[in-house]
Parts: structure tokens; C-alpha cells; sequence
């Protein structure tokens, strides 16, 4: 059976800039994704995104901010990522100094979480590129 990961991509609008949320893995040396992780058993896919979020950020997202769902398939795992916007997560900006998620809020497994804008993304990993450019050509709309 394939593995299925499933995770939230915050974006924001600043003046005429669009940021998205991403994550350096540990063990990434310089490719970036989505707070994402693998679906437990009997989990939802909206409930592994929301735990996956929280326990990468500390952040609580809810369901009824969800907006968009982007999938993409891979040969060993598929990622599903939901869209949020930055603005309904109540308090969100607690978490931030300036575009990067205070220490104290990373999962171990993260070395950053921050944002980017659109027109500067960084190298995305393999497995997540065609879901980024999805998602970057939806916002741009």
C-alpha cells in the first residue's frame, strides 16, 4: 500500500507580495517542503494535516479554514496539502519573528520554518515540486 502524507501550506499577502510557508528538514541539506507527515491509522486526511501542522509549527489550524486541496502523486508516497490563509489563524503572529517561526516552535525534526515569497522560492524537494508550482500558479491568480 503507498504512503500517504498529508500537510497545510499558509500563505499571506503582503502589499503586492505572496508568502508561503515552508520547512528545512534536518536532514534536508538545502531542499524545502510543506509541514506534511504521514497519515496514522484511521486518520483523515484533514486531521493528519492539522497534527502534522501543529506538531511542526505548534500552530492549531482548523478544518473550517481550509480552502484549497492540492494533491500530488509519487511513485512511494503521495502528498496531499491543504491551503490556509495566514490571516483567519487566530494569533498566529506570536509565532513569527519576521518571516521565520521562532525557535522554540520547531520540531525536531525541522532546522526552519519560514516564509517565502513566490517570485523568491528556494529549491523545493522532489517529491513536492509539482504540488509548489500548483499552488504558486493558484495564488498568483
Amino acid at each position: 500500500m503507498k504512503i500517504k502524507a498529508y500537510g497545510i501550506c499558509v500563505y499571506k499577502q503582503e502589499l503586492n507580495t505572496i508568502k508561503i510557508l515552508l520547512c528545512k528538514a534536518t536532514k534536508s541539506y538545502q531542499k524545502w517542503g510543506f509541514l506534511k507527515g504521514v497519515t496514522e491509522k484511521f486518520e483523515s486526511k484533514e486531521d493528519t494535516a492539522i497534527r502534522e501542522f501543529k506538531e511542526e509549527s505548534s500552530i492549531i489550524v482548523s478544518k473550517d479554514n481550509f480552502e484549497h486541496y492540492f494533491e500530488q502523486e509519487n511513485k512511494e508516497k503521495d502528498i496531499g496539502i491543504f491551503l490556509v490563509n495566514y490571516k483567519n489563524i487566530p494569533g498566529i503572529e506570536l509565532y513569527f519573528n519576521k518571516d521565520q517561526l521562532y525557535p522554540k516552535y520547531l520540531s525536531l525534526e525541522n532546522s526552519q520554518v519560514k516564509f517565502f515569497s513566490l517570485e523568491e522560492l528556494p529549491q523545493i524537494k522532489k517529491k513536492q515540486t509539482n504540488i509548489a508550482n500548483e499552488i504558486s500558479e493558484y495564488l498568483k491568480r
